[in-house]
């Protein structure tokens, strides 16, 4: 079976009393096998450079940076293998099924939120030189000068008050679909989730909608860029960003709760960044201040997947 006939789905640690190395979940199309990827000389080496290759497949924003610490050590001949591999998970990531193993599995070290960088000077980098305490002290990346040491995009605490907001405003359109909680009369939740233009539409448009956060969240979760997919999704994060940035203003005991267990940074909570960073283009702005109700059709092609970016699993459910 060759590389371009098969999807990959994961990758595994193998541990023996005298051998280590990285298994391949594969399927060419008769089912999932395992076949050997490559050997390591200890056990750490190899559970790492698994969890940095399931980083790859779930478009994790520090997974090259795993990649090149654990490969730094290792042979030439894992080397070759590994740069031969990773054109083809590029190309495996437009599959959105070939990530359900992978995020399934454990983490090396540390998972979550944690996966998310606070800084992204490399420490000896190749413009800078040596730079130290996050470049704080180097005159290069104080007069943007270098393209390396770009602040964070997205840090652990900033995806955390993220992921909050995208949940309560998940939880707030579900529970207009279902008239529960603060919807029990049928009225909008007091945070905004559901737009005044498509209030009257169905239930399952309704769900569907309500489905966008928890599907920008799993990004999160996984240590991914929430990537909208779609125009429902690129309304939803900006509806989670503005009230993530509510929360961090006037919520101060529920975010010094939510960021206790992470690291600071001074990438920090950059609202306006995110609003520049996470989007194609602005063209779903107006739909923000809309309040005439949607035609069906219309409001249906919030639904319509952009081509540019991988689409979400088909068969994914629904939380509520």
């Amino acid at each position: 079976m060759s590389a371009a006939t098969k999807s990959y789905l994961a990758f595994v640690p193998q541990h023996a009393p005298d051998a280590h190395g990285v298994l391949a979940i594969v399927d060419g199309g008769d089912g999932p096998e395992a076949e050997a990827l490559v050997s390591l000389p200890d056990a750490p080496s190899a559970t790492v450079l698994a969890s940095a290759l399931n980083g790859v497949l779930l478009h994790q924003v520090t997974a090259e940076r795993h990649l090149e610490a654990v490969l730094g050590g290792a042979s030439a001949s894992t080397r070759k293998t590994i740069s031969a591999l990773l054109p083809i998970l590029a190309t495996a990531t437009e599959d959105p099924a070939a990530s359900r193993v992978a995020r399934q599995l454990p983490t090396a070290g540390d998972g979550g939120f944690l996966l998310f960088p606070t800084t992204n000077c490399p420490g000896r980098c190749e413009i800078c030189g040596t730079c130290r305490n996050d470049c704080v002290e180097c005159p290069e990346c104080a007069d943007g000068g270098c393209e390396i040491c770009l602040p964070a995009t997205l840090t652990p605490r900033t995806a955390a008050v993220l992921g909050h907001a995208l949940a309560i405003l998940a939880d707030e359109a579900y529970d207009y679909v279902y008239r529960t909680r603060m919807s029990r009369d049928g009225a909008p939740g007091p945070l905004g989730a559901v737009l005044p233009c498509v209030t009257d539409q169905d239930d399952w448009f309704l769900r569907r909608y309500a489905r966008t956060f928890d599907d920008l969240s799993s990004d999160l979760q996984v240590g991914r860029y929430p990537t909208p997919t779609c125009t429902a999704e690129e309304i939803a994060l900006d509806l989670a960003i503005q009230d993530a940035e509510r929360l961090y203003h006037d919520e101060h005991e529920l975010v010094a709760d939510l960021e206790s267990d992470l690291p600071a940074s001074r990438s920090d909570y950059d609202w306006d960044t995110l609003q520049d960073v996470l989007f194609q283009d602005k063209d779903y702005e107006g739909l923000l201040s809309h309040r005439m109700p949607l035609a069906r059709d219309e409001a249906e092609g919030w639904f319509e997947e952009f081509g540019n970016v991988p689409p979400r699993d088909r068969y994914r459910g629904f939380r509520r």
